[in-house]
C-alpha cells in the first residue's frame, strides 16, 4: 500500500478525532505510507455543509427529544422509496467528494463517519472509488445509516455492536471488532504529582473532571453549581469545550464556590486532565467514553443525548462501568456516593478498564495495511 485516505465529518467531534487516531496511528507504524485526511463536508455544497452542522447541533443541543426520535424512527430499514430518494440526494453531493478520490488515487479509504460512505457508493458506477471502503463506527450501537452492502470491512466497538451491525444485514465475515480508535497518547499515564503542579491544583484531593463534549453542548452553569454544594474535600477541572460564551458563564459561576475549581475552553491536552482526576462527570459520546475507559476513570454519566449517547450508555452501564445520573439531583446523589465510597469507586475503575481497548487504531490500520 502506497496510499491511505481516511474521510470524516465534522458533525460532532467525534469522527473527526476518530479519524485523527487512525492518522496517528498510520504515520507511527508504516511511515513510508503516505496518508491524507479531510472533512467531507468540505467537499459538499456550502449550504449543504452548514445546514448538516448546524442542523445536528441545533437538534441536539435544544430539541434532544426530537433528536431521540428520529435516531431510533430512522434505525430501521428504510422504505424503498425514501432510500431511493436519499440515494439520488447523496449521489448530487459526490461530485467534488469523487473528484478528490480520482486525483489522489488511493489504495484504500477509511470513513469514520457513513456520510463519505454513501456519498461516495452512491456514485454512478464509472465514478466510483476504484480502491475498497472500510468504515469505522464510533459508537457502541450500529445504526441502520452506517449499513451499505458495497463496503470491504467494518471495524466496531464490541461484540454486542457486532451482532447487531450483522442483524441489520452485514455478513460477520465483513465485521472486526477492535474497538473505538483513539489517539496512542491515552495508552501512556502521566505521574500524577508533574500533572497537578502544571495545572496548578492540589496534587492529593480526590479530582472530578466535569466534561461537556467538544462543542460545549448543555447547560453546564447548572451542573456545577449542583456539584459545588456537595460537601467534602474535593476540586474540580471543568471543559466547556468550543463554546466561548459556555467558558465565559463558568468563569463567573466558580467565583461563588467554595472549592477549588479550574475552568478551560477547548483543550488538546485531555488526557493529562484525565491523569489528574479520579472520576469523571460527562457526556457519552463514544470517544469520549473510549478515553475515559482506557484512562480507567469512575465515570458518572449526566445527560446522554438521546440516540447513540443513550445506547452507549446502556452498554457501559450493563458493564458496570459507568453510573447514570437521570437530573441534577440524582447527579449531586450518584456523585456523592462515588465520592465516599472507595470501593464503589475503585470497581468502577477496573469495569473501564476491562472494557478498554486502547490499541484500536493500530489494530485496524494494520489490519488495512494487511489487506493489501
Amino acid at each position: 500500500m502506497k496510499k491511505l485516505l481516511i474521510l470524516s465529518t465534522s458533525a460532532g467531534a467525534g469522527h473527526m478525532r476518530a479519524a485523527e487516531a487512525l492518522v496517528t496511528a498510520a504515520r507511527t507504524a508504516y511511515p513510508h505510507i503516505e496518508v491524507l485526511s479531510h472533512d467531507s463536508l468540505d467537499y459538499m455544497g456550502g449550504f449543504f455543509q452548514k445546514v448538516y452542522n448546524r442542523a445536528y447541533l441545533a437538534s441536539v443541543s435544544h430539541t434532544p427529544e426530537l433528536w431521540g426520535y428520529f435516531y431510533s424512527f430512522s434505525d430501521t430499514k428504510t422504505p424503498k422509496v425514501v432510500s431511493k430518494m436519499m440515494k439520488i440526494f447523496d449521489r448530487l453531493n459526490s461530485k467534488k467528494l469523487t473528484a478528490l478520490v480520482e486525483s489522489y488515487e488511493p489504495d484504500h479509504i477509511i470513513c469514520t463517519h457513513f456520510l463519505p460512505t454513501n456519498v461516495l457508493l452512491s456514485a454512478r458506477d464509472r465514478k466510483k472509488p476504484k480502491c475498497p471502503i472500510s468504515v469505522v463506527l464510533t459508537d457502541y450501537d450500529a445504526h441502520f445509516f452506517w449499513v451499505n452492502k458495497d463496503v470491504k470491512c467494518y471495524y466496531v466497538a464490541s461484540e454486542e455492536t457486532k451482532w447487531d451491525l450483522h442483524k441489520k444485514g452485514v455478513a460477520l465475515e465483513k465485521i472486526k471488532v477492535t474497538g473505538i480508535p483513539i489517539q496512542p497518547v491515552f495508552l501512556e499515564r502521566r505521574d500524577r504529582g508533574e500533572v497537578t503542579r502544571e495545572l496548578d491544583i492540589y496534587p492529593d484531593m480526590r479530582t472530578v473532571l466535569v466534561l461537556s463534549g467538544g462543542f460545549g453542548v448543555g447547560d453546564m452553569t447548572k451542573t456545577v453549581d449542583t456539584l459545588m454544594n456537595i460537601p467534602g474535600d474535593f476540586q474540580m477541572l471543568v471543559v466547556a469545550g468550543k463554546n466561548e460564551e459556555l467558558r465565559k458563564k463558568l468563569e463567573k459561576t466558580k467565583k461563588r464556590a467554595g472549592k477549588q475549581i479550574k475552568v478551560f475552553g477547548y483543550v488538546n491536552n485531555i488526557q493529562d486532565l484525565m491523569d489528574a482526576s479520579d472520576i469523571v462527570v460527562t457526556k457519552s459520546g463514544g470517544l469520549t467514553v473510549s478515553e475515559c475507559l482506557t484512562k480507567g476513570l469512575a465515570m458518572v454519566i449526566f445527560a446522554p443525548i438521546p440516540g447513540q449517547e443513550e445506547r452507549n450508555c446502556d452498554y457501559l452501564l450493563e458493564r458496570g462501568a459507568a453510573l447514570k445520573a437521570k437530573n441534577l439531583d440524582n447527579l449531586e446523589y450518584k456523585l456523592r456516593e462515588v465520592l465516599n465510597n472507595r470501593e464503589r469507586q475503585r470497581n468502577l475503575r477496573a469495569a473501564a478498564f476491562a472494557c478498554s481497548k486502547p490499541d484500536a487504531a493500530f489494530r485496524i490500520i494494520d489490519d488495512v495495511v494487511g489487506a493489501r
